[in-house]
């Protein structure tokens, strides 16, 4: 039974970041503050630090209990199972959008006369086969991305420091607040509010006492990572080219002198997109199997990542549509699934919790 299978803290560690890194290195969240950019990110990572941990509060409450379980205690069987199949067409969505985001990415990076529909079914055959192979599987890929992804960006960025240009990060806040709390909202959607799909992992963890330092600690050491990515790219290109830039990041490898370590970038966020939408198509299926009390997951690997693959090339009509969506429109889009329902059912359960236990209180007390 798949409930059966279990992962480590330190995987359920490296998943989170490889999930929030994800599409984060490809379509950059913070674009819009410019040279102001890190300090939108650093708000939106403490903001986001909170939102994941509402969400291990959420499990703490509702121990062994998955999302989909979760709902259905708290808000009955009917409304539970309502919100349930939103959850699940809200991860395909997602799933759909980290496909559109890695295939434009390789067609405008290396790849301008491949088909963009070939290179998504390509990358997500290898993530149907993930998700199929089980979550321990996955675990243990993302603790192998999770050190080399580390180790490239350390390496890019003492390779790139003699190209810092400390004036790049001026004038401050010559816009004033208004573009940094408007980023940082976007930021704590994209990536921080996305891991409440994590909500379905969080059974298998062994030790489960520690989920919340885990989940905690991953999302500070993910914002750590992606602010120094945010200031490397800025001080190198500047504050202009860091957010016109459609992909950055590919720019910056690319200016590392007499070295092409280019295809590196390419290897990670390949990597890092099969975490993050296996994830998602793990979060879908197992959600749909709960649903219908079932006991497999595997049989609808295939027909969600199918659906996934279909809505991606559906959902834009370019690059440009892509872009506008992630920071205009998906953050709003977001909101019901990130914090409202999370924020109702986290009162919900400490309101069960603190009566189940005056009810067992009672109960001692009627005994004695």
């Amino acid at each position: 039974m798949y409930k059966n299978s279990k992962i480590s803290n330190y995987q359920l560690f490296t998943l989170l970041c490889g999930f929030m890194i994800g599409s984060s290195l490809i379509v950059s969240p913070a674009a819009g503050a410019k040279q102001e950019a890190w300090l939108a990110f650093l708000i939106g990572c403490i903001i986001g630090t909170i939102l994941i941990a509402m969400y291990a509060s959420i499990y703490r409450l509702n121990p062994s209990c998955t999302l989909i379980e979760a709902l259905e205690k708290n808000f009955g069987k009917i409304l539970g199972k309502v919100f349930g199949v939103l959850y699940i067409w809200y991860f395909i969505h997602l799933t759909s959008l980290v496909l559109r985001n890695f295939g434009e990415y390789s067609v405008v990076t290396g790849y301008p006369e491949t088909p963009i529909l070939f290179i998504i079914v390509c990358f997500s055959l290898i993530i149907a086969f993930s998700v199929r192979a089980g979550i321990e599987v996955m675990g243990r890929i993302s603790e192998i991305f999770l050190v080399i992804l580390t180790a490239i960006l350390v390496f890019v960025f003492f390779s790139l420091i003699t190209s810092f240009d400390l004036e790049n990060l001026k004038p401050f806040m010559t816009q004033g607040i208004k573009p940094i709390i408007n980023t940082a909202f976007g930021i704590v959607t994209f990536p921080f509010g996305e891991t409440i799909a994590f909500l379905m992992v969080f059974p298998h963890v062994i030790k489960q006492e520690k989920i919340m330092k885990t989940s905690i600690f991953s999302s500070l050491f993910v914002g750590l990572v992606l602010i120094e990515v945010i200031l490397r790219n800025t001080l190198v290109l500047g504050s202009n080219m860091a957010s016109r830039d459609i992909f950055p990041s590919h720019i910056v490898f690319r200016l590392i002198p007499n070295l092409d370590v280019d295809p590196l970038l390419d290897v990670n966020l390949t990597v890092a997109g099969i975490i993050k939408a296996g994830i998602c198509i793990y979060a879908a299926s197992a959600g749909i199997v709960q649903l219908l009390n079932l006991d497999d997951y595997k049989p609808f690997v295939l027909p969600f990542t199918a659906l996934a693959v279909s809505l991606s090339i559906w959902i834009y009509g370019s690059i440009m549509e892509m872009l506008q969506w992630a920071s205009d429109i998906w953050p709003y889009y977001s909101i019901p699934f990130q914090i409202v329902i999370p924020c109702i059912l986290l009162i919900l359960s400490f309101v069960r919790h603190k009566r189940s236990g005056k009810v067992k209180n009672d109960k001692s007390a009627r005994t004695i």
